[in-house]
Parts: C-alpha cells; structure tokens; sequence
C-alpha cells in the first residue's frame, strides 16, 4: 500500500502536488495527516530533485493561502501554515539528498532546532508568560477536576510554561526527522531497494553532538537553569532515535526479536519515562558502540 502511495506521489507534478496538499489540507482537521505531506516531500525531493520539490512546496503554499483567503479571510494564515508544516521537512531532505548521510541530516536538524531555540528566546524572552496564560485556560479547569487546588494549579502551570518553548521547539525536531527517515523510507520502497534499514541500523549521530548535549545537560543540572534544560532537550531528543535503532538492531538478533520490538514501541507509547531510557541509550551508543558488541 505504501509502495503504491509513493509510485503514484512521483507519477507526475499534478499527483506529487496532490498527494502533499491534499494531505497538507486534511491536516486542519487531523493533524497527523501533515506527516504524511512532509513525506512526499522528502519523497520528491530525493527522488527529483531540491527543484521540483520545491516547486511543489511553492505552489501549496499559494494554494492554502488561496483557500484561507476564501475561508477566513486571512491568506498569510494559510501561507505561513503549509510554510510551517512543510519548508522544515524540506530543508532537512534536501540537506540529505546533498550528502546522502542519514547521521549529518539528524545532526543538522538538531543543530537547526537549537539555533531557533536561541533565536526565539532572544526575540521573545517573555514568552513564559504567554505560555502561562495559554497553559491556564486549558490545563486549569482540567487540574482542579482531578483535585489540585488553585495554588497548586497555578505553581505546576507556572512550573511547565519555564519548559514550553523548548518543548515545542524539540517536537518539531524530532517530528520533521521521523519525517524524514518516512520519506527516505518510501523512496527505498519505490527502488525495490533495502538501504533504509541499513542505513538507519548504522545511523550514529557522532561524539560531537553527544558530548554538546551532555555538557549542556550537566549545565542545566548544577546551573538549575530552565534555559539549559531546553537547549539540552533539543539537542538530545534525536538519540530517541538512535536508541530506537540499537533496539531494532539488538532485537534483530534475538529469537523472538519482534515480538520485544512491539513490546518497546508499547512502552514508548504508553511510559514516558521509556523515552528518557532510550535517548540515554543512543547517548551511550555513541561512546560504547553497543550495535558492534551485540553483533
């Protein structure tokens, strides 16, 4: 099924523009329909080229701007959301259709989170407040259902809304790079080829990174500063999916490996704290090589 979504994406410019906004469009009211979208992207972009996906990305940008336009009458509303939705995912596509490197992509689009991390900190630095109120009028009504009073209420908003940017910022990353990897995935399945499993079994984001990351979480520790804390969460979050391919890796020699293979996704899923476990584990496997040990 797949396979054919992806034969029928790169048939011609007319379906590649369906197939991205028609999804793109879906996402106003199933907002999961955007991965989609960013994948054909991703899809497009390796298989023809920067140019004609950005043509595609180009012309749905124009077009939800038209729509929004008609609708609601704000055309920059719709321009700046399928800008927003698909010109990351873009960026980081053609970033691997340069150099063909699954570890330099993840790496730049950790890199490119932390940057406009800092940017929008400095253009923004009361953006705690605007959380807070955001966070209030939603989370308020639901904490004094499950019998948090109102001074606690407001201590636990006041206490999330420090984190909120970084948060959304880290969401982001890890949303447009698991784009990516889907994207990359559809193009192995068009080429009847099996690259994407080994190159993203032997995916390592570098020591580099790993050592940023763990300075900036010691900072973040000793310094009890939210700022740090963000920034670490940003760069560190793409080690989820390091970790997720020492997983696959190690399962991959076990007997009943696909069975533990659900079992983690179970977990991830339904334990957040599994997401903490695994990013330290892709954070180990850059300085311990786990994969080469369990092969």
């Amino acid at each position: 099924m797949m396979k054919n979504f992806a034969s029928f994406t790169l048939s011609g410019k007319f379906p590649a523009f369906t197939v991205v906004f028609g999804f793109l469009l879906f996402a106003l009211i199933f907002p999961l329909s955007a991965i989609l979208s960013g994948a054909g992207i991703v899809l497009i972009t390796l298989h023809a080229g920067p140019k004609n996906s950005f043509s595609i990305v180009l012309a749905c940008i124009i077009a939800l701007a038209l729509v929004s336009s008609v609708f609601i009458g704000h055309a920059t509303l719709g321009a700046a959301t399928a800008a927003a939705q698909l010109l990351p995912s873009f960026i980081l596509a053609v970033i691997f259709y340069s150099t063909r490197s699954l570890s330099l992509s993840l790496q730049a689009a950790a890199l490119l989170g932390a940057i406009a991390f800092v940017i929008v900190s400095a253009l923004f630095p009361n953006s705690d407040q605007f959380w807070q109120q955001a966070l209030s009028s939603i989370l308020a009504p639901v904490l004094e259902t499950g019998g948090y009073n109102a001074e606690q209420s407001a201590l636990l908003i006041s206490q999330t809304a420090k984190f909120m940017t970084g948060l959304l910022i880290a969401s982001i990353v890890l949303v447009h790079s698991s784009i990516l990897l889907f994207g990359y995935k559809l193009k192995c399945l068009v080429d009847d080829s099996k690259q994407f499993e080994q190159d993203f079994q032997q995916m390592r984001l570098g020591k580099v990174l790993a050592i940023l990351t763990v300075l900036v979480g010691i900072w973040a520790v000793l310094g009890q500063s939210s700022y740090a804390a963000q920034l670490c969460g940003i760069l560190s979050i793409l080690f989820f999916l390091q970790g997720m391919a020492v997983i696959h890796t190690t399962t991959g020699t076990m007997t009943k490996g696909k069975l533990w293979l659900i079992i983690a996704y179970i977990l991830v899923i339904f334990v957040p704290q599994a997401i903490l476990v695994i990013i330290l584990l892709g954070i180990f496997e850059t300085f311990f090589k786990i994969r080469e040990r369990v092969k």
